[in-house]
């Protein structure tokens, strides 16, 4: 089962969605406040062999199976403004539960998880894009300009554009050598 949080009130979008997830050959399981649950109509929409070759892999989260879907949540909806709240109602926690369960199996809090998955992407950006940082820290659901510069930091040393300056000039010295 796959959960997408919809951030968008006008309940147009939200009957739009669920069309086209219909459409593309998805069931729609449940339509809860904001969250969408659905998976493929003829079966789970990820198999067991499957989950490891999934998008959370390609990121680098950890496989864990019972954190299999908060990861799988973490991944589709990281670009939004989601937090501990909405990972625990997507897969059905309570935020406390979710918290110890996800500090314990993995060291690490869910917040840091989102914060991880999107400083990884702002860094692919940064790297593979011309997009300008606001424009970068904003698709990957930044409100904020100054936590975003912040949060960077933490894990460069540096502020997104200098790290992007250091690391064309880098490529640069590695295509004249």
């Amino acid at each position: 089962m796959i959960n997408v949080l919809v951030r968008n009130e006008n309940p147009e979008t939200k009957t739009l969605l669920i069309k086209c997830l219909e459409t593309a050959g998805f069931e729609v399981i449940s339509k809860k406040n904001s969250l969408i649950s659905f998976r493929f109509a003829d079966k789970e929409f990820y198999s067991t062999s499957e989950s490891q070759k999934s998008s959370t892999s390609r990121f680098g989260f950890p496989a864990i199976p019972r954190l299999r879907q908060v990861f799988d949540f973490i991944e589709l909806n990281y670009h939004q403004n989601i937090g501990l709240k909405e990972v625990a109602q997507a897969v059905g926690y309570s935020s406390a539960y979710l918290t110890n369960l996800v500090r314990r199996l993995t060291g690490k809090t869910v917040n840091n998880w989102i914060v991880e998955r999107r400083i990884a992407e702002a860094k692919r950006l940064l790297l593979e894009t011309d997009l300008s940082i606001e424009r970068i820290a904003f698709d990957i659901g930044y409100q904020n300009m100054n936590h975003f510069y912040y949060q960077f930091r933490n894990y460069y040393k540096n502020t997104p554009g200098a790290w992007r300056e250091t690391q064309r000039l880098v490529a640069c010295k590695q295509l004249l050598n």
